[in-house]
């Protein structure tokens, strides 16, 4: 055998592939059509190359494994070589991509810093679809007639999906793509993310996109296929991050239309599910309920997260992901109560995120057996308020709220940290009229976090009273 031994052919074989069909699977799982090929698998196996760290963390998925099980060695390290001199040329610091890069920095911190209201802007541009002055747009069908009870909401894998016909590379995005070098510039966004502004947490992890959406008769439906976490971020940062070098001016966010937002206008409809990867958040307002109740909030810190960064947070809120990429526990993670759950143990409770490439979540143990238990004994409810976008990043969020008994609840908090991964514990607010009222007029809450207050306020009478 060439090269260094792997398991590759063995893994490959045991899952019924050929080299094509795993290329194909790869290819698939990376939002592209002929990136790899069976033959780029034929030197993989054979070691004659090392596939690159994105490539192995789609051979592991693809292959149902985790990366340190598929036995390559660790990447090489090209050696150094002297340069071409016409790459004296296109050096990254020659003061053309030194300004781009910088005004892409300047362009994304403004972004950061008004995320609320560039919200709202873009929620003007779809008309009746906008959800209050939340900043979420719903599409036709997109919300029921009321809450619902998660337990009624069906969800159903969708591997027949076909890829979205974007990926954020398109030329319509070049603008808000800075420069790499002066004859290319950087080919997805979170390229530059990655160089020029990465946040402490910023990995591409397997997620789920949504596929369809549907309410009726007290009950939900969704369907879901396999995406990754670049493949959203890819766009949705770009039309956030289009739409705040386009409309803000001086601080303030000037009137703007479709035609002056060339990615945007691209998408067209925003509902059109096959479109673009629609990768979801769960976000869930916490409620402690009992005859004073009151809810959680969670300031996001921008140093740590892609998005929101700066602003208040329902809590638990997070990305519909598994955690595992082993098929048993993908299997067992494709739940919208299981995701709720590991937010729940990480963001309050400050337990150690599941990864993605070790071994499943056991949720036979504490915490998640006890909330199972309470949430069968009805002293912990959760219910299902519809799905969203936020109407900046066109983000998709399922907004869910859950009522604990005020027993139960103060049980729980005893063990709440101030602070997690991503942001600090900021404050415990009244679920008054009064108090939602001054909250969101101040502009300080996410839109997937204002959405869910607005509905659960809208609902109160049947999620508080049952």
């Amino acid at each position: 055998m060439n090269g260094t031994p792997n398991r590759l052919s063995e893994l490959r074989e045991s899952k019924g592939l050929t080299q094509e069909g795993l290329a194909d699977e790869i290819n698939r799982l990376a939002g592209r059509s002929s990136a790899v090929t069976g033959r780029s698998v034929s030197r993989w196996e054979t070691g004659v190359v090392q596939p690159g760290v994105r490539n192995r963390g789609h051979l592991a998925t693809a292959l149902g494994t985790t990366v340190d099980q598929l036995g390559l060695s660790s990447p090489t390290v090209p050696k150094p070589r002297k340069p071409h001199d016409w790459e004296f040329m296109t050096d990254e610091l020659d003061p053309r991509v030194a300004d781009s890069q910088q005004q892409w920095r300047t362009t994304r911190a403004a972004l950061n810093g008004n995320r609320r209201r560039l919200a709202l802007a873009a929620a003007g541009l779809y008309g009746s679809t906008a959800l209050g002055d939340t900043g979420l747009i719903a599409g036709p069908g997109w919300l029921p007639d009321g809450p619902v009870d998660l337990r009624d909401v069906e969800l159903r894998a969708d591997p027949a999906a076909m890829p979205p016909v974007l990926d954020g590379t398109e030329e319509a995005s070049a603008l808000v793509r800075p420069m790499n070098t002066l004859v290319r510039r950087y080919p997805r966004y979170t390229h530059a993310i990655r160089d020029l502004s990465q946040p402490r947490l910023f990995e591409n992890r397997m997620c789920w996109r949504l596929t369809d959406i549907g309410w009726a008769g007290g009950s939900g439906q969704m369907a879901y296929a396999d995406s990754s976490y670049f493949a959203s971020v890819d766009i949705a940062e770009v039309v956030a991050h289009e739409l705040a070098y386009v409309a803000l001016d001086g601080g303030q966010v000037r009137p703007t239309a479709l035609r002056d937002l060339p990615y945007r206008k691209l998408i067209g409809d925003p509902f059109d599910l096959g479109r673009r990867p629609l990768v979801s958040a769960i976000s869930t307002l916490t409620i402690r309920g009992g005859s004073e109740p009151s809810f959680l909030l969670h300031r996001r810190d921008p140093r740590s997260v892609a998005s929101a960064g700066g602003m208040l947070q329902v809590i638990p809120s997070g990305i519909f992901q598994p955690s595992s990429v082993l098929p048993a526990g993908a299997a067992a993670d494709f739940s919208l109560w299981r995701n709720i759950q590991r937010e729940y143990s990480e963001e309050l409770l400050g337990l150690a995120e599941a990864g993605g490439d070790g071994d499943p979540v056991d949720y036979t143990v504490e915490p998640f057996a006890g909330l199972d238990a309470a949430r069968a004994d009805g002293r912990l409810r959760v219910y299902a308020l519809g799905v969203a976008l936020d109407a900046l990043t066109l983000i998709g969020e399922v907004l869910t709220v859950a009522v604990i008994d005020p027993d139960l609840f103060d049980e729980l908090s005893a063990d709440f940290v101030d602070r997690n991964d991503e942001g600090v514990m900021a404050e415990t607010v009244p679920f008054t009229e009064q108090a939602i009222r001054e909250l969101l007029a101040g502009g300080r809450v996410a839109p997937a976090g204002a959405g869910c207050i607005d509905l659960a306020w809208r609902w109160r009478d049947q999620i508080l009273g049952a």
